[in-house]
């Protein structure tokens, strides 16, 4: 590998870490603030001659641990080595658990049907989850329909929008060039384009007006 390939590989890989780390600040610091607020309710039951046990901070520190393990869960999905096939179904729940902050509903039906998702197509099917919710920043549903060799994602909201960084990819960009150019936000169209490779699926828009799909298709 050449120098150049070598530090946009090592460039790439950064993005990927900075991603990671950015996902899973917000219920970091919740546990952190939390872990503050325990100890002064500790303070406060011992001055008033108790015992303090926790309350409001120990559950704020149970649901971001929550988060946590579902975001981990995930991250190891999408980005981690192949852990073996998955039901479309399970995939959903997976995704439900970390995608949207409860402004993005998912709505799957019998996605997938009766058919594994391969650890390929399911990191394909995430990425292009990520990249779905990323396209309705005010909120909306995205429904999945098909099966691990063709299954489409279209999308409902007040500013739905594929974003940039998926369709200048999908227009002829080079994911990892693409990729380095957007940054950690601008990280998930060019990983799905790669991501589907591998899956040997092919990703197609369709746009303008009416509903907006992104569609995966093997090859």
């Amino acid at each position: 590998m050449s120098g150049d390939g070598a530090a946009a590989t090592l460039r790439f890989a950064e993005l990927v870490a900075a991603r990671i780390c950015h996902d899973l600040s917000s219920p970091l610091s919740i546990i952190a603030s939390a872990a503050e607020l325990a100890r002064l309710e500790g303070e406060r039951g011992v001055r008033q001659g108790g015992v303090g046990q926790g309350g409001e901070a120990m559950a704020l520190m149970l649901e971001a641990g929550r988060d946590i393990a579902a975001r981990v869960q995930f991250f190891r999905r999408l980005f981690g080595p192949a852990l073996g096939p998955i039901a479309g179904g399970e995939l959903i729940e997976l995704a439900k658990t970390v995608l949207g902050g409860g402004r993005i509903a998912i709505e799957a039906g019998s996605f997938g049907g009766d058919s594994a998702f391969s650890a390929e197509a399911a990191r394909a099917a995430l990425a292009a989850l990520v990249v779905a919710a990323e396209a309705l920043p005010r909120g909306g549903t995205i429904r999945c329909r098909g099966e691990a060799a063709d299954f489409a994602l279209t999308l409902d909201g007040p500013a739905a929008a594929w974003p940039a960084h998926l369709t200048a990819v999908l227009g002829g960009a080079e994911p990892i060039g693409a990729a380095l150019e957007g940054g950690a936000r601008g990280l998930m169209g060019p990983f799905l384009v790669l991501a589907a490779a591998e899956a040997r699926l092919r990703p197609t828009l369709l746009l303008g007006a009416g509903v907006p799909l992104l569609r995966l298709a093997a090859e």
